[in-house]
């Protein structure tokens, strides 16, 4: 199946047996019961076969089933499906979603039990993607703890509202709302953040193609979206879009109609990073965390004669960066203490979890407010701002200024 890639993905990844029954559940091919005293890759191979009994359109049906199950299958995937899941409606259903371990099989139980709450993670993910990009996130303040009023009288002031900026009728303008449960606490799930997401159609486009062997022009509509979060333990909404212009006027539509909070435009204040203290030898605080080492890779520094300057050493070299920059430099005496540092690359290894293989992931700081954290998973963005904290890696914050959003850095 080297012509599709998403069904070669899914057959290589998911049990064969549950690869059968999701093909049969789909298709009208019949394939007959699998040999479990086969290997797997035998067992794969009946299944392949078989699939070239189907036309061209059902493949390419398949394929794009195949392709939303198998996005939800990845990092970014996985963290919105571990947040809706407390959403699933039985004890039996979520009994049986925990039990799995393989990514493809939790996606694929959303697929075929939970369908709203899989069209909803999709729909996250997007987001989430769109928030992991600097380009396609601007962030603004509101107020916090407010509520997302999904009323009729709300949604159609909304419509309108929205009707009017997009310069499209109201019909051609849909909306879905979300809500992500808060997961990190052992009292009654609250809601984390709400994502109202926007559909709409954009100017109708030419588009040229063959019929009976005449070239013929085709009008093709295409849907766009945009996604608006709002965060009411921090008062955060945020749009992701990749169209750079009037996000803040989709946030204030947002916050006029469906959160009945009007925002004045201010945006979410830009975190600062202060790694100077790296410029000299110190331990990292890592006590009752997941984590069993650290180790800074990379510092860079702004030399006087020579421009930028950065040194490394390989996370397997015995030495620290200190002392492997006196090797490089073949300097005794050479001290990160007597420059400015504008970047550093620290890595961090995370504790064995469960079934899975220890990780290790790296933080980058550049400048004064740049950080690679934002494009990290959902967990592993949380822990890193977390211990960059811990670590005094942030510029502190007066008390009763509003916390800082990492993502804005």
């Amino acid at each position: 199946m080297t012509d599709y890639e998403y069904i070669s993905k899914l057959i290589r990844h998911l049990p064969p047996v549950a690869f059968r029954t999701f093909l049969a559940e789909q298709t009208a091919v019949a394939i007959p019961e699998l040999n479990s005293k086969d290997t797997l890759t035998a067992q794969r191979a009946v299944l392949t076969t078989h699939m070239s009994e189907l036309s061209i359109h059902t493949l390419q049906k398949l394929e794009e089933i195949c392709e939303s199950i198998a996005l939800l299958s990845d990092g970014p995937g996985q963290d919105v499906i571990e947040g809706i899941k407390q959403e699933i409606k039985t004890d039996k259903g979520l009994e049986d979603f925990s039990a799995l371990r393989n990514p493809y099989q939790k996606s694929l139980w959303f697929f075929e039990h939970e369908p709203r709450l899989f069209d909803e993670a999709l729909n996250s993910r997007q987001a989430d993607l769109f928030r992991q990009s600097q380009s396609c996130y601007s962030g603004f303040l509101a107020d916090m703890d407010l509520i997302l009023h999904e009323d009729a009288q709300s949604q159609e002031r909304f419509h309108e509202a929205a009707a009017a900026y997009f310069g499209c009728p109201k019909d051609e303008i849909a909306i879905q709302v979300f809500r992500r449960l808060r997961t990190d606490t052992t009292a009654e799930p609250t809601i984390a953040l709400y994502q109202v997401s926007i559909h709409y159609n954009r100017p109708p486009e030419i588009v040229e193609c063959v019929q009976h062997s005449e070239l013929v022009a085709n009008e093709v509509v295409r849907a766009i979206s945009s996604h608006i979060t709002y965060e009411p333990d921090k008062g955060y909404v945020e749009v992701l879009s990749k169209d750079t212009q009037g996000r803040d006027t989709l946030a204030a539509i947002v916050a006029e109609t469906l959160l009945a909070s009007p925002i004045t435009g201010e945006s979410v204040p830009i975190k600062q990073y202060d790694y100077q203290s790296l410029a000299a030898p110190r331990n990292f605080d890592i006590s009752n965390e997941p984590v069993t080492g650290v180790k800074v890779l990379e510092l860079g520094y702004a030399g006087p004669v020579c421009g930028s300057s950065i040194a490394k050493v390989s996370i397997r070299d015995p030495q620290d960066i200190h002392s492997a920059a006196k090797t490089l430099y073949n300097n005794p005496a050479f001290e990160f203490r007597d420059y400015t540092l504008n970047y550093a690359k620290i890595s961090i290894k995370l504790r064995k979890e469960g079934r899975g293989r220890a990780r290790t992931i790296t933080i980058e700081l550049r400048g004064d407010n740049r950080c690679n954290i934002k494009t990290k998973r959902e967990k592993d963005r949380a822990l890193c701002d977390h211990l960059l904290h811990k670590w005094n890696l942030v510029k502190e914050v007066s008390k009763d200024a509003r916390p800082i959003d990492p993502l804005a850095a």
